[in-house]
């Protein structure tokens, strides 16, 4: 036998392994493709604003800040981004390190997200992100928001690792600061499970939604929208995997749900 043909001999299970591992690839790749249309616009709809605190009313940050907020909800965002730079210019008169800063970065970061325009956000959650940890010190439930908003944005961006990485560190943080069973807890499981959608992990995403549920019903009710909202995304988690009639009875409780509330209000 001629040495070239023993070595092709030798090569052919590397060539055979290396030509099913591209296979693979191409398989998870088109499966991935379709998890991330089908669930991206779920996910950036799933960002938090910095809870309400009381602040001195002296000076026009509250008014930018709430103005800024409503224009975002009525969809009028060049008006909402100059509200919102406002606000922030108005919070920086404070000084650097002041938590009403990185409130209004948060939120300016978040308004540039949605509209997907993801380089201009990413400066802005990075930047909230370390005047909240020079503000507040590092334990504190609104650095976990933060770091909660920036696993959406790498998410939203296909980062997946890092998006994971984030994600686990805000629910850790939120797990210390506010107990593991704390409706922000849920909320925090509810966007991880979407974020494993995204990614096609369909079993983890599972697994997050239902103990997200399990929480919202405990601290908040049966009947309160955050249950109806992880009910969705519980859902839509089947669906994807065909568990249809299990599907369908989770979104008529929620539609349920939502009628009940909106009758109560």
């Amino acid at each position: 036998m001629l040495i070239s043909q023993r070595i092709d001999r030798d090569l052919e299970p590397l060539i055979r392994a290396e030509e099913d591992r591209h296979r693979a690839c191409e398989v998870r790749n088109s499966l991935a493709k379709p998890a991330f249309k089908r669930w991206c616009p779920l996910l950036l709809w799933t960002f938090l604003c910095f809870p309400a605190q009381t602040y001195g009313q002296e000076t026009l940050w509250p008014t930018s800040k709430a103005a800024g907020s409503d224009a975002v909800q009525q969809g009028r965002y060049e008006e909402a981004e100059s509200l919102l730079r406002a606000a922030i210019a108005q919070a920086e008169i404070f000084g650097s390190l002041d938590p009403r800063l990185a409130d209004s970065l948060n939120q300016l970061a978040i308004l540039y997200a949605t509209q997907r325009k993801f380089t201009q956000a990413e400066p802005l959650f990075q930047r909230s992100l370390g005047v909240s940890v020079a503000a507040l010190g590092p334990d504190h439930p609104d650095v976990a928001i933060v770091l909660r908003n920036m696993g959406i944005l790498k998410a939203s961006m296909r980062n997946y690792a890092e998006a994971d990485a984030l994600l686990s560190r805000s629910l850790s943080l939120t797990n210390r600061a506010l107990g593991q069973e704390h409706p922000v807890v849920a909320v925090t499981m509810r966007t991880i499970a979407v974020c494993q959608a995204v990614q096609g992990h369909y079993g983890e995403a599972e697994r997050f939604i239902r103990r997200s549920l399990e929480i919202s019903e405990k601290t908040l009710g049966s009947e309160h929208p955050e249950v109806a909202a992880s009910l969705d995304v519980f859902a839509q988690v089947l669906r994807t995997v065909h568990r249809d009639q299990e599907a369908h009875q989770l979104e008529t409780r929620a539609r349920e749900i939502r009628t009940r509330f909106a009758g109560m209000n």
